[in-house]
């Protein structure tokens, strides 16, 4: 099993992570104990369950399962933070198996600042210039630009 990154998602959205089981031979296969799918966050070595829907042989196939993960399930689930999704204790061919199936984050990528200065609210002082770019909440400032006036041109200082 080799863990992969299923992206970057919006706050309360959901998680698909999809993942498969093999035997010796590398046949697909069930598990014979589901195990526990627990969601860490960060470096925590405390987990939440919550929210998870684990769909063991998904649409009656053998060896693909999807565990669903609802984001808006518990607060545990957080914007600015990465996570883990590990199952532990499962039985796969006779052997004991603990991996992480999969990782995500939560509003937790450079590209978010910009996508939101973009696509949200941003507000100019006429008589400074200044302008403030607000995130989703239309209330909190994300980042203030203060424009300096040269001869030949204007200047945006990021604060």
């Amino acid at each position: 099993m080799m863990e992969k990154y299923l992206g970057n998602f919006a706050e309360d959205s959901t998680v698909y992570c999809w993942w498969n089981t093999f035997d010796a031979t590398g046949g697909s296969i069930t598990r014979a104990t589901n195990g526990t799918i627990t969601v860490y966050k960060d470096d925590s070595t405390s987990g939440s369950t919550a929210g998870i829907t684990d769909n063991e042989d998904f649409n009656s196939v053998t060896g693909v399962h999807l565990c669903e993960i609802d984001l808006s399930a518990d607060e545990f689930y957080a914007p600015g933070h990465d996570y883990a999704v590990v199952l532990s204790g499962a039985a796969i061919d006779g052997e004991t198996v603990n991996a992480v199936v999969g990782t995500f984050s939560i509003e937790n990528r450079h590209g978010d600042v910009a996508a939101k200065m973009l696509t949200n609210k941003a507000v100019q002082d006429k008589a400074t210039g200044v302008i403030e770019y607000y995130d989703n909440d239309e209330e909190t400032v994300i980042l203030t630009h203060t424009p300096a006036d040269a001869e030949s041109e204007i200047t945006r200082n990021a604060s």
